[in-house]
């Protein structure tokens, strides 16, 4: 995605990677290497999600709908942070980045909000998991949208880390994971190790994007659980600010064979 005109309010470097951050009317950016989008909020309201990645990433909140813990791996801007932040505020949020430069930005640029409820965290994610002790409490949401300078974090995507999730994960736990499919053979690779990892995968393809969110869950056919009435999913839709009936349309065309939609259209 080309980056457009607008005013640099920021500009530095996180390593050897450019990093931007950008005001076009009311929206705020931040980019990479010059034209990599990275994350945008509305300044006027900060807690929307504005990206339709981000928005699918939350159609967790479907399967798990009033999470108590979340984790988010990849920070980012923080603009999933707010919005859970704001619709669910006694939700605890733990939010890990590897970088503080762009812990740094977040607060200083995107309006992350500062509260008891959300603890954020300057280390690696694999890390972080691997070492959380026994007594802390299970998540409800695993979110992981980790990418660096080679694409998917190498040391995220993978078994190992599956597992660790799912061992920190309550039984009606969620993991909601950003792919890109610009790398076709990691792509496939993370969907297997998800698949051998957790009893339940729906895959959910951004329309006219790159990205795949894949949740994931210890409960067998969590499709089945998005099986909510219309009236359902307006409420949902209307709560959030995102179009959810949308969102679930695309998972029942994705994750439905044809016997399994010939038997919801009859029965």
């Amino acid at each position: 995605m080309g980056r457009p005109a607008g005013k640099i309010v920021h500009r530095g470097h996180c390593g050897n990677t450019l990093v931007e951050v950008i005001d076009t009317g009311d929206q705020r950016s931040l980019y990479f290497s010059g034209n990599v989008l990275q994350s945008v909020i509305y300044r006027s309201t900060p807690h929307d999600l504005v990206l339709s990645y981000t928005q699918h990433m939350m159609s967790a909140l479907l399967l798990n709908r009033f999470p108590e813990q979340v984790l988010l791996v990849g920070l980012g801007a923080g603009s999933m942070v707010g919005f859970l932040h704001h619709h669910l505020p006694l939700c605890h949020i733990d939010a890990i980045d590897s970088s503080q430069y762009i812990i740094d930005l977040a607060r200083g640029y995107f309006q992350l909000p500062d509260s008891p409820e959300i603890a954020i965290q300057c280390c690696d994610g694999h890390d972080y998991v691997a070492g959380r002790s026994e007594d802390k409490p299970p998540y409800d949401l695993i979110l992981i949208d980790a990418f660096d300078h080679s694409g998917m974090s190498a040391s995220i995507y993978c078994a190992d880390f599956f597992k660790l999730c799912l061992q920190n994960l309550k039984p009606n736990g969620i993991l909601s994971l950003n792919l890109w499919s610009g790398d076709g053979k990691r792509m496939i690779a993370v969907k297997n190790d998800l698949a051998t990892c957790f009893s339940s995968v729906i895959e959910l393809p951004v329309p006219d994007r790159g990205n795949v969110i894949c949740l994931a869950g210890k409960k067998t056919n969590l499709i089945y659980t998005l099986e909510l009435s219309h009236q359902d999913q307006a409420n949902l839709s209307a709560q959030y600010g995102i179009n959810f009936r949308k969102i679930i349309k695309t998972c029942f065309k994705h994750n439905f064979g044809f016997r399994q939609k010939l038997a919801r259209f009859f029965f």
